[in-house]
């Protein structure tokens, strides 16, 4: 390892040997199963656990999801079909790694050095009810923003907390770099609550949503996973992680708990915003949003001078006349 402090908890390096791990999991009836769901619905989906005598595989929920979120393949043209064949080779329990053509997006509001390389790594938990003599995990939050003096870092599933959010903001307001990353699902309820609270998500300067992996059926149709991913980091030296949402339930009535992280340890929480935020995409409602903004002060600008050029033309008439 990098170093005798470099906790187990963190991404491993180096060499280690095969029998840390198990082989990685695949059964071609599970695939059957799922494209047959995907294809033609669930009843085709128990016939093939049927035949293949396996057990559901999936809960009510995934299944919902599933059938709810799948795209199904475009049909091509027969002209686009005699060019581009159908890939009868790829199945969706195969992994093929390519290189996008698209340029990694940069951390363009800067981003600090990681400074706690030879510090051990130190983690408190804290849990929701809070125990006796503690605060509760959404104090510790909202102190920890609060005391940011150069980034702010974070990646929630679901975040409508007002609180959190306004605290955000502020720190964006007073120079903070503040990065959000979002599940592309919950989009929506983020952009309603900070329009019932009359705040323009662009005061975030810096706000992506992350898709979870995708899943690639033989037919073409495909779906993708969730971002379950919940941390902060702040100023590269504090990372909090743990189960907790960003959400009014998550502070009243849900049972919770998070690691306040210091020392060593950071870095893999450093590497992995990194990570999420290369796959990250500015959402469609923020570019509209941030163009019609460009549009309005554009107008405004426009509108403000040929005002100040009649004065001023009126002005020379009137010192002629």
């Amino acid at each position: 390892m990098d170093s005798p402090e470099f906790s187990l908890l963190s991404s491993m390096r180096g060499d280690f040997k095969s029998e840390l791990y198990v082989q990685p999991h695949y059964k071609e009836a599970y695939r059957l199963a799922i494209d047959r769901l995907v294809e033609e619905g669930r009843e085709a989906y128990h016939d093939v656990l049927k035949a293949e005598r396996i057990g559901n595989i999936l809960s009510d929920e995934e299944i919902f999801f599933i059938t709810t979120n799948a795209e199904q393949l475009v049909p091509q043209t027969s002209i686009e079909e005699k060019n581009c064949p159908a890939d009868k080779q790829s199945s969706s329990g195969t992994y093929w790694p390519v290189k996008s053509d698209a340029e990694t997006p940069n951390l363009e509001l800067g981003w600090p050095d990681f400074l706690d390389e030879k510090i051990p790594t130190k983690i408190d938990l804290l849990f929701h009810p809070p125990r006796p003599n503690n605060p509760t995990i959404k104090e510790v939050i909202r102190k920890h923003i609060q005391d940011a003096r150069q980034v702010i870092a974070l990646v929630m599933d679901a975040f409508t907390d007002v609180d959190i959010f306004k605290e955000a903001v502020d720190a964006s307001i007073q120079g903070v770099a503040v990065y959000v990353l979002l599940d592309h699902s919950h989009l929506k309820s983020f952009l309603s609550m900070a329009e019932s609270l009359d705040i323009k998500v662009q005061q975030l300067r810096v706000m992506r949503t992350v898709k979870g992996q995708d899943y690639l059926c033989r037919s073409g149709a495909k779906f993708h996973g969730a971002l379950e991913q919940k941390f902060l980091l702040v100023d590269c030296h504090i990372a909090i992680y743990g189960s907790y949402s960003y959400t009014w339930s998550f502070e009243k009535i849900n049972q919770s708990m998070v690691q306040v992280i210091r020392g060593h340890l950071v870095k893999s929480y450093d590497e992995e915003f990194r990570i999420l935020y290369a796959k990250s995409t500015v959402p469609n409602a923020l570019t509209l949003q941030k163009m019609f903004t460009l549009l309005i002060d554009f107008f405004f600008v426009f509108f403000a001078l040929r005002y100040t050029r009649n004065v001023q033309e009126r002005g020379e008439s009137f010192v002629q006349t």
